[in-house]
């Protein structure tokens, strides 16, 4: 992205966002020949193999925040879940950003193509099942475009958002978000009031652990794969670790350290 349009789109933004946003900018372009790279490598893959998401995030009450979907309970995979809008790449897709746009506008009818929705590029790909999984950044500048979202019926249950600082320190939560669901119900049933995880055993790549981690929302909670991409984009943008240790002791921490274990990512236990 050009250092014009980059200024054009942190002027819809608060000084603090805008700065957190020219970090996720900075780290973005510092990465673009790496994430080419894995683009061209995945080329080829199996459309079966391959999947995207849509990590859109804008300001609302000088917090930024980012769009989630609750899947319909009656899917066959992960039904009843969280999930960033997304899915597996179509054999007419040209690329995996496409993949997650197209996907966008079919489970919430975000605009393919729209002069507010900014992609800003991609960060490293994640490894769930037997997905390997792009995260697509982009950026809202017209926050009436989301009155405008519908959830895809059967597929989408509910479209919620999430405060992205929230991520780092849950404790947030009671103040970034209105109507949290409550505690003790079905979607939070934890004595902790915003954050819970749990370390599983993963068999596949040679008993490592890996850190499932849960956030209480308005909605469903925030876990595992979803929780993972939107801690590493928090992350970026705030520049500094969350307030709880986001690691199992023996986990694998990088798509590199995951891919070279195996050619599938299964939690068990």
């Amino acid at each position: 992205m050009s250092s014009a349009g980059a200024t054009g789109i942190l002027s819809h933004f608060s000084r603090d966002n805008a700065v957190r946003i020219q970090r996720l900018l900075d780290a973005l372009s510092s990465t673009k020949e790496k994430q080419d790279t894995i683009a061209l490598n995945l080329k080829d893959a199996s459309p079966s193999k391959l999947a995207a998401v849509f990590v859109l995030l804008f300001e609302e009450d000088k917090h930024l925040r980012v769009l989630l979907t609750t899947r319909g309970k009656t899917l066959k995979f992960h039904g009843g879940e969280t999930a960033l809008p997304g899915g597996m790449r179509d054999e007419t897709d040209g690329d995996l950003i496409h993949t997650a746009r197209r996907e966008a506008l079919e489970e919430v009818s975000l605009p393919f193509w729209s002069p507010h929705v900014h992609t800003l590029g991609t960060l490293d790909p994640h490894m769930f099942y037997n997905l390997t999984v792009i995260p697509v950044i982009a950026l809202l500048t017209d926050n009436t475009l989301l009155l405008d979202l519908r959830p895809r019926p059967q597929e989408v249950e509910h479209i919620f958002t999430h405060s992205l600082e929230a991520f780092l320190d849950p404790n947030l939560a009671q103040t970034h978000q209105s109507n949290l669901v409550d505690q003790g119900s079905g979607y939070w049933p934890f004595e902790s009031k915003y954050h819970y995880f749990r370390d599983y055993d993963v068999k596949r790549l040679g008993g490592t652990l890996y850190r499932y981690h849960q956030f209480r929302s308005s909605a469903s909670p925030v876990t595992g794969l979803t929780a993972d991409i939107l801690l590493e984009t928090a992350g970026i943008c705030f520049g500094r670790e969350p307030q709880f240790e986001r690691w199992a002791p023996t986990q694998l921490r990088t798509y590199e350290e995951v891919a070279k274990g195996h050619d599938q990512f299964q939690i068990t236990g």
